[in-house]
């Protein structure tokens, strides 16, 4: 099934990246838009290309290829009306139906759509709940069935420069892997620039009160001053963010829709914490004690970025300011 059109918002969106940078990639654009890199690639090269987008111009002749050649139900034969009727009290789908007409070659044919409307406006004499097997007594629109749902959540790209380069300590990012039968979690926070990681089992698994608690128990083993915001994704456990806002007065960023990749430092971590907690595992069984093991080992390793300190040193100089 199809998304919903683009409306002329976000027509205007795209037109505004591409003048910002018109070599911005598909996927850019998609990730704001919250549409699919294919469908802004077909958008922009069909109404004048990177360069000649505009988006009044666009939604007019979107508006005008809606438009169908093939005449409304109304405008077809009363034969043809009284055989779809018939055929749909049969028990029969409108695609079947009309899968016949084609095959058959039957001139001025509606199509699948145009049947669905007439069951729905009552054209046909015939109830949805009489022919159609989801007995579904009214229809929403396409762009009411695709319409979001998700509240408006603070957005990373509003998240401040100190954060995102990586110039001021306190920025934090969390994250969670998943035991086994999704019974189960383990949360992990990482400082963006130390990559120092704090680790909290959580057996009860990761509702949005168990994630709440186990936020709680990983934040306060920070020192207020290294506490300034953290970044989610945008999934449904972090529910309780603007609890943990207000608890600790911080800030809270949300990656775009299905784009976890926008906070990559705590995404890489997730690798190396599965080498220790592999798909799989209950991780109700595994001690507070185990998970700090792991996340001494990965604390403690030197690394090249940092000219061979850890994560370690660097945070715990930070502590001590």
């Amino acid at each position: 099934m199809p998304g919903a059109p683009l409306s002329l918002l976000e027509r205007e969106e795209i037109s505004r990246l591409l003048t910002l940078n018109p070599e911005i990639s598909w996927a850019a654009i998609g990730r704001h838009v919250e549409r699919h890199p294919t469908t802004i690639a077909r958008e922009v090269s069909a109404r004048g290309g990177r360069y000649r987008y505009r988006p009044a111009v666009a939604d007019r002749a979107a508006n005008t290829a809606k438009s169908r050649p093939r005449p409304r139900l109304a405008g077809v034969s009363d034969t043809l009306r009284d055989r779809l009727r018939s055929e749909l009290i049969a028990g029969r789908s409108p695609e079947a139906i009309w899968a016949d007409l084609v095959a058959e070659g039957a001139d001025g044919r509606p199509c699948v759509e145009t049947i669905y409307q007439a069951i729905y406006t009552g054209t046909l004499d015939v109830k949805p709940a009489e022919c159609l097997r989801t007995r579904r007594p009214r229809r929403r629109s396409r762009q009411a069935r695709h319409a979001s749902k998700r509240p408006a959540l603070p957005n990373i790209l509003l998240r401040p420069d100190g954060a995102n380069d990586r110039t001021e300590a306190g920025h934090w990012e969390a994250d969670q892997i998943i035991g086994a039968r999704n019974r189960s979690s383990m949360l992990w926070l990482s400082e963006r620039v130390t990559r120092f990681s704090i680790p909290v089992t959580m057996p009860e698994g990761y509702s949005g009160e168990a994630m709440l608690a186990g936020l709680v128990e990983g934040l306060d083993q920070i020192p207020g001053h290294l506490l300034k915001s953290i970044t989610f994704d945008q999934g449904s456990e972090w529910s309780e963010w603007p609890t943990i806002a207000e608890m600790y007065g911080i800030d809270c960023w949300f990656c775009n829709p299905h784009a976890p990749w926008e906070r990559g430092q705590i995404e890489n971590l997730n690798r190396q914490w599965r080498w220790w907690f592999p798909r799989g595992t209950d991780l109700s069984l595994v001690t507070p004690a185990q998970a700090q093991g792991a996340a001494d080992i990965i604390n403690n390793q030197r690394r090249r970025s940092f000219d061979y300190e850890s994560p370690t040193q660097r945070y715990h100089a930070l502590t001590v300011q």
